[in-house]
């Protein structure tokens, strides 16, 4: 069990590191250029194994906990006890950093597949995807109070603003043609933002043995404080290029 486990979380620091490196050249690249697509689809699939083995991974969590976590001494049955269900803990937080990592990649990927038949978006798993976000970022500000984790409750208004923002999307005629450009965008952005989250969170806070409670709670959301602004930013600046700003205003304001 352990060794497999191993295996896994391997394959899912890879697909992590090398999914770091593709997010930025699309990102930076231009737009719609041979560098933007092909590296753009390695990110893609670099989210897909990401998912993958965390979910299996979450379920290792569960199911074997002290074999996956075994003690580096011998422990009693109490003890034994408390390290299982500290494990336990991690595998709903795994899941929900899959949700919102997996979530907003995959939409921005549909919205691109889709630019012209918007009504093709709207499916099934769409759907079941971004309920599944929506609950999971409620279930895990359950369990930062159950808990007294900060973590939790920092990270879990992510989730819902994902799940809310990429249902209602699919449910709204496009208000200008190029709507889809900008929604890709910031798409792609959430899982960059995503990413850099849960690379900070499960990477780095354990190499660099930074705590995740209190005041050390910040630096897990820079990469969302960071990215919003920039998101909109860069958003705001194409609307400008394809002329679509008045056209954004006139239909609010209508």
């Amino acid at each position: 069990m352990l060794t497999t486990y191993k295996l896994i979380l391997a394959l899912h620091v890879v697909a992590g590191l090398i999914g770091l490196a593709a997010f930025w050249t699309p990102a930076l690249s231009r737009k719609g250029g041979v560098a933007h697509v092909r590296v753009g689809r390695v990110f893609f699939w670099c989210t897909c194994v990401i998912a993958s083995t965390g979910l299996l991974m979450a379920a290792l969590f569960l199911a074997a906990p002290l074999a996956v976590h075994p003690p580096r001494t011998p422990v009693g049955p109490e003890r034994a006890a408390v390290i299982a269900r500290e494990t336990r803990l991690v595998a709903p937080f795994l899941i929900y950093l899959v949700l919102i990592t997996f979530a907003p990649v995959y939409h921005g990927v549909r919205v691109l597949a889709t630019r012209h038949a918007p009504e093709q978006l709207r499916t099934p798993f769409h759907t079941i995807l971004h309920l599944a976000a929506l609950a999971a970022s409620v279930g895990l500000a359950v369990l930062g109070f159950a808990t007294g984790r900060i973590v939790f409750l920092a990270l879990s208004p992510i989730g819902f603003l994902i799940g809310l923002g990429n249902l209602g999307f699919a449910r709204t005629p496009y208000p200008t043609p190029m709507t889809w450009w900008y929604e890709h965008m910031r798409s792609m952005m959430g899982g960059g933002v995503a990413f850099h989250t849960a690379f900070f969170v499960l990477g780095a806070g354990r190499l660099l043995g930074i705590s995740m409670d209190g005041w050390g709670v910040l630096p897990w959301l820079l990469p969302t404080i960071v990215g919003i602004p920039a998101s909109a930013i860069w958003v705001r600046y194409y609307r400008r290029k394809f002329r679509e700003d008045v056209g954004v205003a006139a239909v609010v304001t209508s």
